[in-house]
């Protein structure tokens, strides 16, 4: 029997979001091919105090997470 893969819950701090954006230039280059925040699956609003929010196409890979330089997502496992 095949494993599962296990389903991810991104903790979102948006206090701690530097608005770098780094999380949309991975996630783009993941499901794009390049670098553009503009077509990631996760919005980062720098004009609203760092707002975070994910697309419907947000598949929970956590790679938003992973290179999260600032702590502002961390990937969880859930139940």
């Amino acid at each position: 029997m095949p494993d599962k893969k296990p389903v991810i819950e991104i903790a979102v701090e948006p206090e701690k979001c530097a608005g770098c954006l780094m999380c949309a230039y991975r996630c783009s280059l993941r499901y794009t091919g390049a670098f553009n925040p503009f077509k990631a699956r996760i919005k980062i609003n720098t004009t609203e105090g760092n707002k975070i929010e994910f697309t419907e196409e947000c598949t929970k890979c956590g790679l938003c997470a992973e290179y999260c330089l600032y702590g502002a997502l961390v990937a969880k496992e859930s139940d």
